[in-house]
């Protein structure tokens, strides 16, 4: 667990980068730190592994006090992502990714074994990747490899400072699933730092969405979406709204809403716990059928936005 009360960080320009900042997250969360350039979010996140170090207020990990910890030991339970991957370009991929692990004395077989299983899961097949260089990787390859690295010693909290902005969009999306269906997660305190308002609903357990150093709603994408705290946050969103709000409801959200209409060609290739958006992108192809509650339904265009417009007035 995270835990910042009343921070501030002050870079002695007279304004505060963050101001007053108070935040928990829970361990195996996923927190998106949310907002546009120079609102704060990633000055939050290096101060949890003390890069920087509050001006006022206090920050725990795991119950401790991270003032009272040495910097060293503090990062050695912490795995950091950077934007730009920062690998050592004249090691190679498995070196790259055994370093934190054999800094903390791992045994070869123990760290070749973590490191193969962590390079599998990323698409990055040892017997093909091991022996290269960061230079011979594309974009994504490397990215993959920097998430590898900040995981092999499976430290407790990471954190992801815009890891996967300077990927080109197909690479980006692609990049985002694998990461979305890592199992390390589970047992991970993630704080993600991001402008992309996609990706934040995409991946994150709740959203800290942040303005001039200050959180101005803290909560899930849902919460954000669909109760706005003020116009700011409600502004923040209306450029991608549509696509945002159908790619965060569930089919089981609107579930009354959709008509008893029965298709006798429909497929079930869904289930309600897909997003509505993932809804809408199948019946391009193919009318569609669910199967929820001992009941079936046919899925609707129609059905679909007309759910979305009386879920929003609950």
């Amino acid at each position: 667990m995270i835990q910042l009360s009343h921070v501030s960080k002050s870079f002695g320009n007279g304004k505060n980068a963050v101001e007053d900042l108070s935040l928990e997250i829970a361990d195996g969360e996923i927190m998106v730190l949310l907002g546009t350039s120079g609102c704060g979010k990633t000055t939050t996140l290096r101060m949890i592994n003390r890069l920087l170090e509050p001006s006022t207020g206090q920050i725990f990990v795991n119950g401790k006090n991270i003032k009272d910890l040495p910097a060293t030991d503090l990062r050695k339970g912490i795995g950091y992502v950077l934007q730009y991957h920062g690998l050592f370009p004249h090691y190679t991929v498995m070196e790259n990714i055994s370093t934190v692990p054999e800094l903390l004395g791992w045994d070869k077989e123990k760290t070749q074994s973590r490191c193969n299983a962590l390079m599998e899961k990323l698409k990055l097949p040892p017997a093909t990747f091991a022996s290269e260089y960061p230079a011979a990787l594309s974009g994504g390859q490397q990215q993959r490899v920097g998430l590898a690295r900040a995981l092999a010693a499976d430290p407790p909290v990471l954190l992801m400072d815009e890891p996967f902005g300077a990927l080109d969009p197909l690479t980006r999306t692609t990049v985002r699933k694998e990461f979305k269906s890592l199992d390390e997660l589970h047992t991970k305190t993630v704080v993600l730092v991001t402008h992309d308002i996609e990706e934040a609903v995409e991946l994150g357990d709740r959203i800290c969405l942040m303005n001039e150093g200050r959180i101005q709603q803290l909560g899930t994408p849902a919460a954000l979406l669909f109760q706005p705290a003020n116009d700011f946050v409600r502004n923040f969103f209306d450029g991608q709204r549509l696509h945002l709000e159908l790619s965060t409801l569930k089919i089981k959200d609107i579930w009354a809403s959709l008509p008893d209409t029965r298709l006798p060609q429909a497929h079930q290739v869904l289930t309600a716990e897909d997003t509505c958006w993932n809804a809408l992108s199948a019946l391009s192809t193919q009318d569609i059928v669910i199967s929820w509650n001992n009941e079936v339904k046919a899925i609707t265009g129609d059905g679909i936005m007309n759910g979305l417009h009386a879920f929003k007035k609950q």
